[in-house]
């Protein structure tokens, strides 16, 4: 029961309930008392009860070590702590109070004295006990109570930092992206831009048209950088990827170096910006198309909400500088992880001089 006490000086109030509960208990037993001897006083009935008052708290103090002390020791106090009382309280019945004239007790019979001290020693030892077992389970409840709420506690605080970690993961995600696409772009302008210098050196009739066409692939991949779409139609993708197609075509005056197909159907298929450009100017920029016999191979199968798209070339020597600037297909792979997480399959295989790409993406 003390752990349901209001805060602060629990001391004070324990003292402050008990004095209560004696005083309407003594004062009960003095007007049912008093109902069948009127000369009874009520100073007399609070000194009758000062003994049993004294069973009570001494036996709450050794039923509190009863589970220390074995069965044995419990026992012997018990019985010891009778002897005791009953010796103090005879003489406080029969020596103490006499002497002060008051006169508790008509008769001096040891007999009569030991039948009420019996009765009343179990009587108030009853009462500890039964006061030790609820104040052990108001103590237990209350220590369950805070174990629950010590509990809620942790989980609500693991459940917090568990939010603020998938929020910091999200940012590092977003910021990654963010730094990704804003790579990307850089990456391919220089490669387009490397083409267009080897014409322009020569002078072309095309050239305009190549430009426009240079425009127009810069537009899409700067839209994409600043709508932050994660998504596009495949339908863009595959018009950018043919004007980079007929770009690098440029370098091989007119001769047939790329087999571009694709089957299926186009309409409401969606994938991530770039994701088939990087793969093909990868090939542009590796990939040996100097022989017609061995053109760089592109197929594209499309069905719903599943993306195939495959890669092929003849591979040529490659150049330290060539490895050092090779970003795309890296930062490719990581784009496609923030955004096709568990949904996409990337593969490179290098066999009898050929590099294969397989891409699949499932939206």
């Amino acid at each position: 029961m003390y752990s349901l006490l209001p805060g602060g000086n629990k001391k004070f109030w324990i003292v402050a309930i008990h004095t209560a509960m004696w005083t309407i208990y003594i004062s009960f037993l003095f007007i049912a008392n008093k109902l069948s001897d009127p000369s009874l006083k009520i100073g007399h009935a609070v000194l009758f009860m000062l003994p049993f008052c004294f069973v009570f708290y001494i036996s709450i103090f050794w039923l509190n070590r009863y589970k220390k002390m074995g069965t044995f020791l419990s026992v012997l106090s018990f019985i010891g702590t009778f002897i005791v009382l009953g010796l103090l309280a005879y003489t406080y019945m029969y020596k103490a109070l006499p002497s002060a004239n008051i006169q508790l007790y008509s008769s001096s019979e040891i007999r009569e004295f030991l039948k009420y001290a019996v009765l009343g020693y179990i009587q108030y030892y009853s009462y500890a006990l039964l006061y030790f077992v609820v104040n052990g389970l108001f103590k237990r409840e209350r220590a369950l109570r805070d174990l629950q709420e010590e509990k809620y506690k942790r989980e609500l605080e693991n459940a917090r930092l568990k939010q603020q970690e998938l929020k910091a993961q999200k940012d590092k995600l977003q910021i990654e992206y963010a730094f990704l696409r804003a790579q990307v772009n850089p990456h391919f302008l220089h490669n387009t831009l490397n083409t267009l210098y080897s014409q322009a050196q020569e002078y072309s009739e095309t050239l305009a048209s190549n430009i426009s066409k240079l425009s127009n692939m810069m537009r899409y991949c700067f839209d994409n950088m600043i709508q932050e779409m994660d998504l596009v139609p495949i339908e863009k993708e595959i018009k950018n990827l043919r004007r980079l197609i007929e770009i690098n075509e440029i370098r091989y005056e007119g001769t047939e170096i790329v087999d571009f197909q694709v089957e299926g159907e186009i309409d409401n298929q969606m994938l991530p910006p770039l994701s088939l450009i990087t793969i093909v100017e990868n090939a542009f920029k590796y990939g040996d198309l100097t022989n017609p016999a061995h053109p760089l191979v592109i197929r594209l199968y499309l069905e719903p909400k599943n993306i195939y798209f495959t890669c092929r070339n003849k591979m040529r020597p490659i150049n330290m500088s060539d490895t050092s600037h090779s970003v795309g297909i890296t930062n490719l792979m990581r784009r496609l992880d923030v955004i096709c997480k568990d949904r996409h399959t990337f593969t490179s295989l290098s066999e009898n001089g050929f590099y294969t790409t397989e891409l699949t993406i499932n939206i």
